[in-house]
């Protein structure tokens, strides 16, 4: 799929949803149009049916459990009946044994839950542990992928895949033992992006295998539920919930996975206190959100926004933007019990009720996703950065140098220009001409196309990891760096032009090239595509470590002391400070 960038998808790159755009505010929600092009998403790979039956726990968050639990789990929830001892493949967990497969020197755990099935009456509630089990659980094989809309159709029209019992994570880890026997390894905790509306673990493109060998991690990848079954708000849900608040039940399926984390992934090698939380896209918004998010402190020590933003909208902006026309779409709106209602409609025809958040990379719409709720987020993530009420710990911000060149049509001279007027003509037609001022044609060759790339990457991604990497370096002592992805060197074929796009970054993080088609053949890394994987998990698994990606052996400047210092991401590599200077400064000062 390298072949013929920029016009490949690679999967679960999907749109980021929560981004501050000319076209959307935290306060009001309003939209304006962009380019009618699908952006990247998830490739629907086949899904694997989970054949282990589980039952539901219904207790509440705070006090669930199962029938003969004796052990209390490091996050105070009780566990399940005694444990196995550990024995390679075979590995206890808080809520039963599982039994995995080694390969390559790396023990391999899939299709784990890591929380009751959300379905039935579960459907539209905070995630519950899962229901206890003794025998062996088999976690040789992936499980299902969350329900979707198939990212392989064109358009957000395509078939429904997936099955609401997803809730699931994947562990590879180089060594499983006793909690005293093992050494204690960084764990590396990835939230898959997709525009919180498709995407998934299950995707080959995120296998931790090669770098749990390679590089002496522990790597976890986890589901999530999506688009409405994920952050649907009501007030009728929300009168259910104890906290009297409804919607993000994703971000409480994130958190819940990271507790899980906490309470077993010693077994498996890995320090509970050093845990690395990264994510890409709307993953990337995921990680954001968690380190605004009280309810998170203390699950994770390290973390990584890549190409995402840390921005939520309002309750009031969100319920009137997604939740309200979506609710009154579904037919429920006027019921007497609207829960009731949506929890009897099938899944298949939840995820294709508009509006249904299906993501653009390049487009400035918004979707379903992380808002402020009172409760997971009391304020949006980046005012809890600027206040310095966010969760500390070093991060790495950045984004991709050509985050939109998959999804950005071919444009003529007056498309363009009719785009940037449509846009943006809300701030004035003064405002028009500055922005086709500062993205002047002959800036880009003369090419309209290459043009909107550049802009839609600055106020989508660029701009924006710059704005949170100020934010975060002025409110915390923890360091803080940046990063500009910029690498192109992958092979192509004739007559295209290479692009660092949305998402490109994550196949060196993973260095899962094989997951890469062209047709029927598996892509073939040549020798930059293995130094740049090589000089990303460096610094990636460096940052895991000690919270400095320079131990992987690149000098990174620190964010701080003034300036836009950062990390040119290419081979070779190099500090520089500054990126798209002039640009960012515009939107910062248009976008505040």
């Amino acid at each position: 799929m390298l072949v013929g960038a920029p016009a490949l998808t690679l999967a679960a790159c999907g749109g980021d949803d929560e981004q501050t755009t000319a076209a959307s505010s935290e306060s009001d929600g309003t939209t304006t149009a962009g380019p009618a092009t699908a952006g990247t998403t998830d490739g629907g790979e086949t899904d694997v049916t989970e054949t282990t039956a589980t039952t539901t726990d219904t207790t509440s968050p705070e006090t669930s459990g199962s029938s003969g639990e004796t052990e209390t789990a490091t996050t105070g929830e009780p566990g399940c009946a005694e444990p196995v001892t550990p024995d390679g493949a075979l590995v206890p967990t808080t809520h039963g044994p599982i039994e995995g497969f080694v390969d390559d020197g790396v023990y391999t755990f899939l299709g784990v839950p890591y929380a009751a099935p959300p379905v039935g009456d579960l459907r539209f509630r905070a995630p519950l542990n899962p229901a206890c089990w003794d025998a062996p659980r088999d976690a040789s094989a992936l499980g299902p992928r969350c329900v979707q809309l198939d990212g392989d159709q064109a358009g957000p029209n395509g078939d429904v895949i997936g099955d609401e019992d997803c809730l699931h994570l994947n562990v590879w880890t180089p060594e499983t033992g006793p909690e005293d026997q093992v050494t204690k390894r960084p764990v590396m905790v990835f939230i898959h992006g997709g525009g919180n509306a498709v995407g998934s673990a299950v995707d080959p493109l995120y296998d931790g295998a090669a770098l749990a060998r390679d590089h002496d991690v522990v790597v976890v990848t986890l589901n999530y539920r999506l688009a409405a079954l994920g952050f649907l708000t009501h007030p009728a849900l929300a009168g259910e919930s104890a906290e009297g608040v409804s919607g993000n039940y994703a971000t409480l399926d994130q958190l819940k996975a990271l507790e899980w984390v906490q309470d077993n992934i010693a077994v498996f090698g890995g320090d509970p206190g050093d845990v690395l939380l990264f994510g890409e896209s709307a993953g990337a918004v995921n990680t954001c959100t968690l380190v605004g998010s009280p309810l998170a402190a203390g699950l994770f020590h390290r973390a990584i926004v890549q190409s995402g933003g840390c921005t939520h909208r309002s309750l009031a902006s969100y319920e009137d933007g997604m939740s309200e026309p979506w609710v009154t779409a579904s037919g429920c709106a006027g019921e007497a019990d609207v829960p009731a209602c949506l929890r009897a409609l099938p899944a298949e025809q939840l995820v294709a009720i508009e509006p249904n958040g299906y993501p653009s990379v390049a487009g400035f719409g918004q979707g379903f996703g992380p808002h402020v709720d009172g409760y997971v987020l009391p304020q949006s993530a980046m005012d809890a950065i600027e206040s310095g009420a966010h969760n500390h710990v070093p991060i790495i911000v950045g984004a991709n140098n050509d985050e939109t060149a998959s999804s950005v049509p071919p444009l003529t001279e007056p498309a363009f220009n009719a785009l940037v007027q449509a846009t943006f003509a809300i701030f004035g037609m003064d405002v028009v001409q500055q922005i086709l001022d500062l993205y002047a044609l002959d800036k880009y060759g003369g090419d309209p196309t290459e043009a909107y790339i550049a802009l839609t990457s600055d106020v989508k991604f660029v701009c924006g990891a710059r704005r949170i990497a100020r934010a975060l370096a002025a409110n915390q002592d923890e360091p803080v760096f940046r990063y500009h992805f910029a690498y192109d060197g992958y092979t192509i074929g004739m007559n295209q032009t290479p692009k660092a796009f949305h998402g490109l970054e994550l196949a060196y993080i993973f260095a899962t090239f094989s997951a890469i088609k062209i047709g029927p053949f598996d892509y073939v890394p040549n020798a930059d595509d293995l130094e740049m994987s090589a000089i990303m998990q460096d610094a990636w698994t460096a940052h895991a470590a000690v919270g400095d990606p320079s131990a992987g052996g690149l000098t990174w400047p620190e964010y701080a002391g003034g300036g836009d210092p950062h990390m040119r991401l290419d081979v070779p590599s190099m500090a520089g400070d500054g990126v798209r200077t002039e640009e960012c400064d515009f939107w910062d000062a248009l976008l505040p």
